[in-house]
């Protein structure tokens, strides 16, 4: 199940994310210098669209998009290790896509996705 994150999972998606990176066998200190960027505060997710990906009680992977008037970020996108090459990074990434669309009209920035 997809579904809006709540500031309380701050400190879950951080790790998540934190994980996720670790996994691909970056040198820990490229993790650490990262690490503010990997860091997901509780304000960041009241103010921004994060969903999380979520089966019996365990989050699975999270994605957030920062929206403005004319477009749509995907900021972070992280799946746990022990759900790399599920689908949950799928399903994940379409959720984000139907929203991003839903979000920002088309007609105001001609395709109204970017990701970076």
């Amino acid at each position: 199940m997809i579904r809006r994150a709540v500031p309380d999972e701050s400190a879950t998606l951080t790790r998540i994310a934190l994980d996720a990176k670790r996994y691909w066998g970056y040198p820990e200190h490229w993790i650490k210098h990262w690490e503010s960027d990997l860091t997901v505060l509780p304000e960041f997710i009241s103010h921004n669209q994060v969903y999380v990906a979520e089966q019996a009680g365990e989050i699975q992977g999270f994605y957030a998009l920062c929206i403005n008037r004319t477009k749509a970020e995907l900021e972070h996108m992280w799946v746990a290790p022990a759900h790399i090459g599920t689908g949950v990074g799928k399903e994940l990434f379409l959720h984000a896509m139907e929203n991003a669309t839903s979000m920002i009209p088309a007609s105001r920035t001609g395709r109204g996705i970017r990701s970076s």
